[in-house]
């Protein structure tokens, strides 16, 4: 049976659409739509928008649109009309695979280039109940990339390191999951399980954005695995904008991690 590719129309279709500022879609081995990543504007509600993305792109695709694989984030209020994404870190609000909205709008300290210690001299934020982004470095050996990210909480910092092919998909799940990893081993975390779903690429907004997924499992999270998804402009490298963006995603759990610890 002939492959008929339907990334091209799918993202041409979803981008047609005056909410979505950018469209990421992967394909499975049959040419039909394995991965939908969207960033969107503020104010639409994400589980409406994705079941009228399923409609919209099974009547013009002709084939069935699993909802599941949709992924949302959403950009906070005023962040396209009021600021430049690269100058407010925490201008996405994350939002889940179409069910409820789950928001992950972090706070978040540093931003710098990989490859060196990216700790910030200016102060960072205080008294929210949040980890913050404390530092990263990214090292490249024999086409691999290793990154490393710190997170740090009052005072208390931990490290996560991951690896991946030296590409710059490869970058942004190596310093995604590294961020995830922090996050786990950390004092803090309180038991927390997170696994990367997928950190992709997205040209929205005249620049590039990661959107990350993440799928976060605690007993006290329930018994299904709860989808966050968190999403940050490239500012100055992939890694420290992955890791920033994972850290969106994860950083309400954590406050609830961090409430019960105190």
């Amino acid at each position: 049976m002939k492959r008929i590719s339907t990334k091209a129309t799918a993202e041409a279709v979803l981008r047609e659409l005056p909410s979505v500022l950018g469209a990421y879609v992967s394909e499975d081995i049959e040419g039909h739509p394995r991965e939908i990543h969207l960033l969107v504007r503020h104010g639409p509600d994400p589980a409406a928008l994705a079941r009228d993305i399923r409609g919209l792109l099974e009547e013009r695709l002709g084939i069935p649109v699993d909802q599941r694989v949709i992924s949302i984030a959403q950009l906070a209020r005023g962040a396209v009309d009021e600021v430049p994404p690269a100058a407010e870190p925490d201008s996405a609000a994350a939002t889940d695979r179409g069910e409820e909205p789950e928001r992950g709008d972090a706070a978040t300290g540093p931003s710098r280039s990989s490859g060196r210690d990216s700790r910030e001299e200016e102060p960072k934020r205080a008294g929210d109940g949040r980890p913050i982004f404390a530092g990263l470095e990214s090292t490249t050996v024999s086409g691999h990339v290793a990154v490393s990210v710190r997170l740090e909480w009052e005072g208390e910092e931990s490290e996560g390191t991951a690896e991946a092919v030296d590409t710059l998909p490869g970058r942004a799940r190596a310093a995604s999951t590294a961020t995830l990893r922090s996050a786990v081993d950390a004092p803090w975390s309180d038991g927390l399980n997170l696994e990367l779903d997928f950190a992709s690429i997205v040209q929205a907004l005249d620049g590039d954005y990661i959107l990350v997924s993440v799928l976060a499992m605690s007993s006290r999270l329930g018994r299904r695995p709860l989808p966050l998804v968190g999403a940050h402009p490239v500012e100055s490298d992939v890694e420290s904008a992955a890791a920033l963006a994972a850290l969106k995603a994860i950083n309400r759990v954590l406050s609830m991690a961090l409430k019960r610890r105190v």
